[in-house]
């Protein structure tokens, strides 16, 4: 637990200097001036001189602390203005972190302002020492919403503290209002590994009550692609079945491949179909007719559509309905299933897809192996000619006798 918290502190002390370091700007205006001639409130004016000074240090060495004069002016500043937020953020900085009157100041700068860069900071800061994971993610969401120009810094350590063993009891009040910034969030999350397992455990925890989240959006898609390509296919699985979008097993007379008959979207590849876009090879779903529209010319080679799905070793029926305008020529467009959990090329022969309704049996080897991708792959001769395939129906059935001998 220690080391966790330590942890997140490094996480906020780094977000703590970028905001000391960006302030400088935006919360002191001319204050040697306005204090020398006595221009406006004296107070304010000596809050933001301290402020100007040690923000002004910052930028050149992040490390700096504040100085006895500077907490000489915010002292005098904050007995003259208690609401200057820059005089009590600068007493809270001069302060130990294990400091109890800091975490006095702390409470009261919480009360005072919300738009307080130095405030927040430290308040992320004094969360993380405490290990109070709760208050870390309301004040890193606060700081989110009032402080644009480090919004990027706090979604993305928020994103980093997803991995957290208690970040999805703590994360799910701040998203599920689904707040604007949650886009952004998931797209720093898909992208940290260390983050993914908790991340599909707080999607699926705002799918349920009070949030109902259950809309798949395109970054629900990122999440599913960002763990399939670490090979966490039972966590992919996981994330679909939760938010309802892996067809029913028991269905399609028990078609092991999610959505075979081709009649909704596809929402959540590759555990759904991922479909083709390039130049020479498309391919698109047409819900209305229930097909697949397969669509290559010539010199194109590579899969039109594939899914993954969980297999024991056995026998299995492949079974298909295809239609094409022009003729398809040999090995021209086949249907190939290879373990996905290793790089290195195996799993059954290439089955010819030919015009008309047909089966083949297959065998699933026996290996350690559980994860295929089933694809359909298209492969033309630069000098052929291409054509426009209708796939009606395909399914990956258990055989009568399926399990394998030994």
């Amino acid at each position: 637990m220690t080391r966790a918290i330590l942890w997140l502190t490094g996480v906020a002390v780094a977000g703590f200097v970028g905001v000391a370091s960006s302030a400088i700007v935006h919360q002191a205006k001319r204050p040697a001036t306005s204090y020398m001639l006595g221009v406006g409130p004296l107070g304010t004016a000596q809050g933001n001189l301290a402020f100007a000074s040690y923000a002004a240090r910052v930028q050149s060495n992040p490390r700096a602390q504040v100085t006895a004069r500077e907490r000489e002016l915010a002292a005098a500043a904050y007995r003259s203005e208690p609401l200057s937020s820059s005089a009590l953020g600068l007493l809270i900085l001069s302060r130990d972190g294990n400091d109890p009157a800091r975490r006095s100041l702390l409470d009261i700068g919480g009360k005072l302002t919300r738009r307080s860069s130095l405030i927040t900071a430290a308040s992320i800061d004094a969360a993380a020492r405490s290990g109070d994971e709760g208050a870390f993610f309301r004040w890193l969401s606060r700081a989110i919403l009032t402080n644009e120009s480090m919004r990027a810094t706090y979604i993305r350590a928020m994103a980093q503290a997803t991995a957290r063993p208690g970040a999805v009891a703590t994360l799910a009040p701040v998203l599920g209002p689904k707040p604007s910034w949650s886009d952004r969030y998931w797209g720093y999350v898909a992208a940290m590994p260390e983050s993914l397992e908790n991340a599909v455990k707080l999607r699926l925890l705002l799918a349920g009550a009070p949030w109902r989240q259950t809309e798949v959006t395109a970054t629900d898609r990122n999440l599913a692609l960002a763990l399939t390509k670490r090979r966490q296919f039972d966590t992919v699985q996981q994330l679909a079945s939760g938010l309802q979008r892996v067809s029913s097993r028991r269905t399609a007379q028990h078609n092991l491949l999610t959505n075979g008959n081709f009649d909704q979207p596809s929402q959540m590849p590759p555990i759904d179909w991922e479909l083709a876009s390039e130049g020479n090879l498309g391919a698109s779903i047409n819900v209305r007719a229930k097909k697949l529209i397969i669509s290559p010319i010539a010199g194109a080679h590579g899969y039109a559509a594939r899914q993954l799905v969980r297999l024991e070793p056995g026998r299995y029926d492949l079974s298909w309905t295809l239609a094409s305008n022009s003729r398809i020529g040999p090995d021209e467009l086949v249907a190939h299933l290879s373990c996905a959990e290793r790089q290195e090329k195996g799993g059954m022969p290439p089955v010819e897809l030919a015009v008309g309704s047909h089966s083949k049996v297959v065998e699933v080897p026996q290996t350690p192996c559980r994860w295929y991708q089933l694809s359909i792959d298209a492969d033309l001769p630069d000098m052929g000619s291409g054509f426009d395939a209708e796939l009606r129906t395909i399914r990956l059935t258990p055989a009568s006798a399926n399990r394998l001998s030994g």
